[in-house]
């Protein structure tokens, strides 16, 4: 049998999975038009991605779409406009919450959990590159776990990299799973490169949500160092009498910073603070809340064959 007819079901059953996706979270998909002045005070205007995440108007986008905005209009998918205010953004994490001004309920996405994603898993990004509204591209996600350089100059870790094709005006809309959950935000290319596209992951956007909320402002204490996980091998968790399958590894400990005048260094792999265990990135961050800032806390670590344990001051985040 020719290969081709083979090919057959299998593709249409990847097709269906995609349109039924496209069909479910396109409504919940939004295209921002933003004004604002540039640093001459020169108006000008910018365009990018978002989605709803809950009935009554709260979406996410990215921070440096709305980054010094006079105005945001809210386009939805039926053609209506709504005015847009921005409750909160970070620009650590290159993420914003704007609130769209509705007299009704409306469509939205869920939040999945980013967590676990894995490499080789399909990827659906939706958004309005280049103002073609509602564009859908797909592929894998090609890594997890990697580092990217936010607008405020600091990491973001644990960020996603996709293969679906992302352009100008992508930036702040859906990265999804063939379930239709949101597994991260769309934030950045890489210009020249091909198909070297980074969404930040769903968990981080979950806390930045939270944090934006409840206090206006993302509150965090800084170690001073730049991390992303990494899994940990059963016959070195049963030595240590560890219940994790998974650790920090410390990519690089900041000069001068919390964690350097501790004496970590990096190669180090973290698995706890204090009495609690920490398997992921998001989970240490989610640890250093404001209530951290100027109190030693206890770090666990591996350090080659050796468990240790460090006590850290940590500082409130630059």
């Amino acid at each position: 049998m020719d290969g081709s007819v083979q090919d057959l079901p299998l593709l249409d059953a990847y097709s269906r999975a995609v349109v039924d996706v496209l069909e479910r979270a396109r409504p919940g998909v939004v295209s921002l038009r933003v004004r604002k002045h540039d640093a001459r005070g020169r108006e000008a205007g910018g365009a990018g991605s978002g989605f709803l995440i809950t009935p009554d108007g709260y979406l996410l986008t990215n921070f440096h779409v709305v980054q010094g905005a006079a105005e945001v209009q809210v386009a939805l998918e039926d053609g209506a406009v709504l005015a847009g205010t921005v409750v909160g953004s970070d620009a650590h994490t290159d993420l914003a919450l704007v609130r769209a001004g509705a007299s009704g309920s409306l469509p939205h996405l869920q939040l999945g959990a980013s967590a676990q994603v894995r490499a080789g898993q399909v990827a659906i990004a939706i958004g309005n590159p280049l103002g073609l509204g509602h564009t859908v591209t797909t592929g894998v996600v090609s890594a997890v776990g990697r580092s990217l350089r936010a607008p405020s100059g600091r990491q973001i870790d644990n960020v996603i990299q996709t293969d679906a094709s992302l352009n100008p005006g992508n930036s702040g809309g859906p990265l999804l799973d063939t379930r239709g959950q949101v597994i991260g935000v769309n934030t950045a290319i890489i210009a020249g490169a091909q198909s070297l596209c980074f969404a930040v992951p769903s968990d981080t956007a979950q806390w930045v949500v939270s944090e934006l909320l409840q206090h206006g402002a993302v509150r965090r204490a800084w170690l001073g160092l730049t991390a992303h996980t990494v899994p940990l091998a059963r016959r070195v968790a049963r030595h240590f009498g560890l219940d994790q399958d998974s650790a920090i590894l410390v990519d690089e400990v900041i000069r001068d910073g919390p964690a350097d005048r501790a004496g970590l260094r990096d190669g180090d792999r973290i698995i706890r603070i204090g009495e609690t265990p920490v398997r992921e990135v998001d989970q240490l961050l989610r640890l250093l809340s404001r209530d951290r800032i100027g109190r030693a806390t206890e770090i666990g670590l591996l350090r080659g064959v050796q468990q240790r344990r460090v006590e850290v001051v940590p500082e409130l985040a630059r």
